[in-house]
């Protein structure tokens, strides 16, 4: 069930959103910024005490340290299994590709980045001078991507481990074109797909109306990547936002990547609310702090009826079975092949 708000005015004027309904499946903002309080608390005395330490971090600006991370974490109440065929072996850079499109975006209130100092690297398809004449004619454009490169030059220039690393190191964030972004696994390596911030983020490179506003959400957005477990994770904050901040953010997430997965067909988690187990914030190196917990851990359709587990049983033994004779008989019909050549 969604969350469903009214929005009320105080005595004071301000604007205020409580709950109509009594359902579980609903978040409890109060609890959300109780949450986001003790989290920031925690990272700061954290620092406060690390900046106290003779132990320095000398890889470290100390006029502009680098902010932690707040996280969302989602225990789902099934494992994530891939949907394709289980009798069907696909390369793992196509698997990876797979997943890479089909992660789900989340627009924050409040961006992880800023517009004026993250530099962009974008990945296109050959030849790379029509959208480097593209990107220098719009000055939105120009200003965040700084450096654009084709495919046949990403692949002849960077071969090496350390040309290919000095490159994710270059840039804060890589986009590619959705239609060459398959071949990036085995172009690149690990050096890029070992580190979810330097994964290229797929987007649409024409018109140019069009790549300015992909650019600006990929810029504002969070990802959710679906893995094959049974939770996943995604950012929401960083340590420098305010508790409301951090709050807005996840109500924003919550909303698209949760109540998103409703229904059949639905980006987002699966089965929604209903699908859901629990909610947790953290940061690094901090305790999950708990969001929101499911009352029931499993649905009616998830607990197996008097006999049902016999009877799954005896559908295994018949399905071994048959693919046992399946296999003999195949093997025989080579056998048979074979003989049949030789005596010709």
């Amino acid at each position: 069930m969604p969350d469903k708000k009214v929005i009320t005015k105080s005595s004071t004027g301000e604007k205020s959103a409580e709950p109509i309904s009594n359902s579980p499946y609903q978040l409890d903002n109060a609890q959300v910024l109780k949450a986001c309080k003790a989290l920031l608390k925690y990272v700061k005395e954290k620092q406060a005490e690390s900046a106290k330490s003779k132990k320095a971090n000398l890889l470290e600006d100390p006029e502009n340290p680098t902010p932690e991370t707040i996280w969302l974490n989602l225990t789902m109440k099934k494992y994530q299994t891939a949907q394709a065929r289980s009798d069907v072996t696909f390369p793992s850079s196509l698997l990876l590709c797979i997943s890479i499109l089909n992660k789900v975006i989340s627009i924050l209130p409040h961006p992880l980045r800023d517009p004026q100092t993250t530099t962009i690297c974008l990945i296109v398809k050959d030849p790379q001078r029509t959208y480097k004449d593209l990107i220098a004619a719009s000055p939105t454009l120009s200003a965040v991507i700084k450096k654009v490169i084709g495919v046949s030059k990403l692949r002849a220039k960077f071969k090496s481990f350390e040309s290919r690393r000095l490159l994710a190191d270059s840039y804060d964030l890589f986009l590619a074109d959705d239609r060459v972004v398959c071949m990036l696994p085995a172009i690149v390596g690990k050096s890029f797909y070992s580190r979810s911030t330097k994964v290229p983020i797929p987007l649409s490179v024409s018109p140019v109306e069009r790549l300015q506003r992909e650019v600006d959400n990929c810029l504002k957005a969070t990802y959710l990547h679906l893995n094959a477990a049974a939770s996943s994770s995604l950012r929401v904050g960083l340590s420098t936002f305010t508790p409301e901040m951090v709050g807005e953010n996840v109500s924003a997430v919550v909303e698209r990547v949760v109540e998103g997965g409703k229904g059949v067909r639905k980006v987002g988690v699966p089965g929604g609310w209903r699908g859901l187990r629990s909610l947790h914030l953290k940061s690094p190196e901090s305790a999950a702090l708990p969001l929101w917990l499911a009352q029931e851990l499993c649905e009616g359709s998830d607990v197996l009826r008097d006999g049902e587990r016999e009877e799954l049983a005896a559908k295994e033994v018949i399905r071994k079975a048959k693919s046992k004779e399946k296999r003999k008989k195949k093997k025989m019909e080579k056998r048979q092949a074979r003989i049949s050549g030789e005596q010709e």
